[in-house]
């Protein structure tokens, strides 16, 4: 009798998550198709503009083939950071793990879900590829792979907060208001100064400090916060790595950046590279808030509102152009996915995700 209750428990406890689980996506799925409906019957997404800016094949295949580079911007940049950390894998197999990686936090509700399968994914290759002895390196733990993740979004969010707070500085230019240009200017700078001392915090101390880690221990996640410093602290000790993630992170976003510009061109849009550089980060930096799948309804409510701050009602055409080009970019991802043995680690991906979920 004693033996049995806490199997049924812990089945109450599964099916009560999944229950969540499934419920969470079909609000998120409900939200996404209503936003999307409202904004077709009120005609900011139209065929119209969209197809007679495919059109526009000067605007519109240049713009698509600089999206079609920045897989490759990632790739440089997420492989310089395994690598510095010692996780050695062939390029090609790390390209696989980031499209894959790419098209599942597309697919999914949330944008982590395809981090979390490529950091299992890459740890346990990882530790396969190590050597059993005779090596100057200590064994790579299941969360070796975590701080190269976090930098890689880390440094992708940064260079947007860098072109948003350039641009906000030169604000006399375009005619952008007053009320939205000031906080945006703040958030983005705090939001700098914020990520800069964090990494000083991580160069100046080689451990963490004591509140950190209990808190860490308190939310289960204190294996995971004590590799993510430690890989922060020999990341930040690399200032050629630094440099090179942060050109890398910076020219990425500038394709993105010049894509949308295209795009706007083709749809005619006026507005400036300045009101660009403030409207354009701000929308994507909304749209990585995890609230529909591949931001959908969410993200051209967001481009559609900030660039009607600029004179234009294209926005939320934009953005479904930028959409539809990321899920042809993506879609590669599923092509891969058969590529990869993940089979193999779905009982350390399902262990991760109940210990998050905890």
């Amino acid at each position: 009798m004693s033996s049995s209750t806490p199997s049924k428990l812990h089945s109450q406890d599964s099916t009560g998550n999944s229950s969540r689980s499934w419920l969470t996506i079909v609000v998120k799925l409900a939200v996404a198709i209503s936003l999307v409906a409202y904004l077709v019957k009120k005609e900011h997404i139209s065929w119209e503009p969209l197809l007679a800016s495919m059109q526009q094949w000067q605007y519109s295949v240049p713009a698509l083939l600089l999206l079609f580079l920045t897989p490759l911007g990632q790739l440089w940049r997420w492989q310089s950071l395994l690598r510095a950390r010692q996780l050695h894998l062939p390029t090609g197999e790390v390209f696989t793990l980031l499209m894959v990686s790419k098209f599942l936090n597309m697919a999914l509700p949330g944008h982590i879900g395809g981090d979390v399968l490529r950091g299992v994914l890459i740890s346990r290759r990882a530790s396969e590829n190590s050597p059993a002895g005779g090596s100057n390196h200590p064994p790579l733990g299941p969360y070796a792979v975590v701080p190269s993740i976090l930098f890689d979004r880390l440094f992708g969010v940064s260079a947007l907060l860098v072109f948003c707070l350039l641009g906000t500085l030169g604000s006399i230019y375009h005619p952008l208001p007053a009320r939205f240009v000031v906080p945006v200017s703040v958030l983005a700078g705090c939001g700098l100064l914020a990520t800069l001392a964090l990494l000083w915090l991580a160069y100046l101390r080689p451990a963490p400090p004591v509140i950190l880690t209990h808190l860490a221990k308190k939310l289960r996640m204190g294996e995971m916060f004590a590799e993510l410093y430690r890989g922060t602290h020999d990341y930040v000790h690399d200032a050629a790595l630094i440099r090179k993630i942060a050109l890398i992170s910076c020219a990425s976003q500038g394709l993105i950046l010049s894509s949308l510009m295209l795009y706007g061109r083709a749809l005619g849009i006026e507005v400036g590279l300045l009101g660009y550089m403030v409207l354009v980060p701000v929308g994507l930096v909304l749209t990585t808030i995890p609230i529909t799948p591949a931001s959908l309804g969410v993200g051209q409510v967001a481009f559609l509102a900030l660039f009607q701050l600029a004179g234009s009602t294209q926005g939320a055409n934009l953005f479904t152009l930028y959409m539809i080009s990321q899920v042809l970019i993506n879609l590669s991802g599923a092509v891969l996915l058969p590529l990869l043995q993940t089979r193999e680690v779905l009982p350390d991906l399902s262990r991760f995700v109940r210990a998050e979920k905890r």
